[in-house]
């Protein structure tokens, strides 16, 4: 399941909750905006670092630098 799905299955069980709740129209109306547009920005996050990704040739290949670290005698042994 993608992040998109996942998203969209958790704002759906939010959903639910605030029905089962009986929460006051208003709030529950308020809230699953707010989580509708979090939902938003992270499903478009999500596709905006996959595209970025996906330019970058060799992406996958990468890795980062490993740097030597000085580990104090008390700890080496």
């Amino acid at each position: 399941m993608d992040t998109a799905a996942r998203l969209a299955a958790r704002l759906d069980d939010l959903a639910s909750s605030l029905a089962r709740s009986g929460a006051p129209p208003v709030e529950a109306q308020r809230l699953l905006e707010s989580a509708s547009l979090a939902t938003l920005q992270a499903v478009s996050l999500d596709l905006l670092t996959a595209a970025r990704a996906r330019s970058i040739p060799n992406a996958h290949e990468h890795k980062a630098p490993v740097l030597p670290v000085a580990v104090p005698e008390r700890l080496a042994a």
